[in-house]
């Protein structure tokens, strides 16, 4: 096979890649409808949360991030540039953060935190717009396809046959599939050990009805999910890190350890075992996210 790698890693010196994408609509309806501040989830090395903290001190909005689980005295990289962009962060219990995240899977819209988030967890102004985990929901997804449609029009991938992308919770992913040509198969590694939940996910946000792997559905059957967590979200096994240095040398393009990473990674294995044609041309959407290499070993 032959990779090509779009470089979207590179449309922001400090908040890169997919990201950006998400918030841009979330901020601008938030800007339009008053909101003062933005409430969001994510863990202690969440990109998401990341870019949002610098998002809304560029914007001028008060910033909230619900963290999963404990905060240690010692900040992460990440969180520590949260907290220095002005965003106010709160521990929440890991089954409460999980329980939350099913009410927001139920939320077709934009909704208000007083609608959503118990009193108990966070007190927050009235007009605190809340935005999903990663940052994924229906305007999140136009926009990806949109930045995404501007990437197929581009003449040197008019003959890509495969395009792959990291997927968490899949809204990348969705993005990606509703800008790809039909002729295009799409595939996502999955970041997370999380089985059939992403495809469910996606179907979901796509509307459509079948929410198995191997969808009888015509509109997604290029369409798949292949495992490449390596064991779990952000496992970091050996081979993983002794792939990267070498792909590193080998092509001077930065991977992060938690995302592109194993996505090259997972290529590189399906193409050992024959899963590509020598003809087939892969395009890699490098998502961004460099920042969590500082967390890495």
């Amino acid at each position: 096979m032959q990779l090509l790698i779009y470089r979207d890693d590179l449309n922001h010196p400090t908040v890169s890649g997919n990201k950006l994408h998400k918030l841009a609509p979330n901020l601008k309806l938030a800007k339009q409808l008053g909101y003062e501040t933005i409430v969001s989830f994510g863990g202690a090395y969440s990109n998401h949360l990341h870019a949002l903290a610098w998002a809304c001190k560029e914007q001028g909005i008060e910033s909230v991030g619900l963290i999963r689980g404990e905060l240690y005295q010692q900040l992460t990289p990440t969180l520590e540039d949260c907290q220095i962009w002005g965003m106010r962060l709160i521990p929440v219990q890991r089954k409460t953060y999980r329980d939350l995240q099913e009410t927001l899977r139920a939320q077709s819209g934009p909704c208000l935190a007083q609608e959503l988030l118990p009193k108990s967890i966070v007190q927050l102004p009235a007009n605190t717009l809340v935005i999903p985990e990663g940052g994924s929901n229906i305007l999140a997804i136009e926009s990806l396809a949109e930045a995404y449609q501007a990437i197929f029009a581009q003449a040197r991938y008019h003959d890509v046959t495969h395009v792959a992308c990291a997927t968490g919770t899949g809204a990348t992913l969705a993005g990606l599939h509703k800008a790809a040509p039909k002729n295009v198969s799409v595939i996502g590694v999955q970041a997370v050990a999380e089985g059939g939940a992403t495809i469910a996910r996606i179907h979901g946000w796509l509307n459509t009805d079948s929410p198995c792997l191997e969808s009888s559905n015509p509109e997604l059957s290029n369409l798949s999910i292949v495992p490449g967590h390596l064991g779990g979200f952000a496992k970091m096994p050996a081979e993983l890190l002794e792939f990267i240095s070498q792909f590193e040398l080998q092509h001077n393009i930065p991977l992060d350890p938690i995302y592109n990473g194993k996505v090259a990674f997972k290529l590189s294995q399906m193409d050992k075992e024959g899963f590509f044609k020598d003809n087939d041309k892969v395009l890699m959407i490098h998502t961004g996210g460099l920042q969590g290499v500082r967390t890495a070993p």
